[in-house]
């Protein structure tokens, strides 16, 4: 099954990508299936290579650059601040996201952000003012990059190595392991952490391409499931993203 069909939300979606390994990927996989126009934002950064995914580009700096008419005639519409100094795409001003955000409820069209960085490294540990969710959120999908597991703990092989550490009591050096990763995902200060009370919440272990990978991450499907996710979801969503495998709270 693909991504939209594993993560069966209610539509229009409204839904935040967190963590690391692969939320791009995720977004924007989420944004071809799904049905109907679907708008991509951020809230926190995106790179300015990753523009090609979408059918548009729009820069919104003030609300004259709002035009929804023009945004549905395409499919995918990417949606973002101008860019930084650093070759990044920043958010819309809070003011503008809102307004895109009620635009898109009134619209019944389909809002994706992307609400935290991780500089490409396919695990992280959430620093104090990340990740930065929109309380109107209503589906999260939080990622994780299962290449890491096996890996030794560093800054080259998670972002923010050092908080990951305190969460899970792992030492830098030492392989990480699919139980240390599972204890950050259902950690309050890690995976769980910002996401609005009454949103849907979905884990998805990405790069998970061979059946014994699949079987490992499988193993701690359970106990994501009773932490609050309603959704577990396993594979590759460059290498297979069709052939998800979905585990269910329900």
């Amino acid at each position: 099954m693909n991504l939209f069909q594993a993560l069966n939300f209610d539509l229009p979606l409204c839904t935040a990508f967190v963590g690391a390994g692969g939320k791009t990927t995720a977004m924007f996989s989420l944004a071809r299936h799904a049905p109907g126009p679907v708008w991509v934002t951020t809230s926190a950064h995106l790179g300015t290579d990753q523009t090609h995914l979408a059918d548009c580009h729009y820069i919104v700096r003030s609300s004259e650059d709002i035009d929804p008419a023009l945004w549905m005639e395409q499919k995918v519409v990417l949606l973002s601040g101008p860019a930084t100094s650093d070759d990044r795409l920043s958010s819309p001003a809070p003011e503008l996201l809102e307004s895109i955000r009620q635009i898109a409820l009134r619209e019944g069209v389909s809002l994706l952000l992307e609400a935290d960085g991780s500089r490409s490294i396919p695990l992280k540990a959430p620093g104090d003012h990340e990740p930065p969710i929109p309380e109107w959120v209503r589906q999260v999908v939080v990622l994780a990059g299962f290449s890491m597991v096996g890996k030794l703990l560093s800054e080259k092989t998670v972002y923010r190595s050092g908080r990951f550490s305190e969460l899970t009591g792992l030492s830098e050096g030492e392989p990480i392991s699919i139980k240390n990763v599972r204890d950050v995902l259902i950690h309050p200060l890690g995976g769980l952490k910002n996401i609005p009370a009454e949103a849907v919440k979905a884990v998805i272990f990405n790069q998970a391409d061979t059946s014994m990978e699949q079987n490992l991450a499988g193993s701690v499907a359970c106990d994501l499931l009773e932490s609050g996710y309603a959704r577990a979801i396993i594979g590759g969503l460059q290498s297979a993203p069709d052939e998800l495998m979905c585990y269910s709270r329900y």
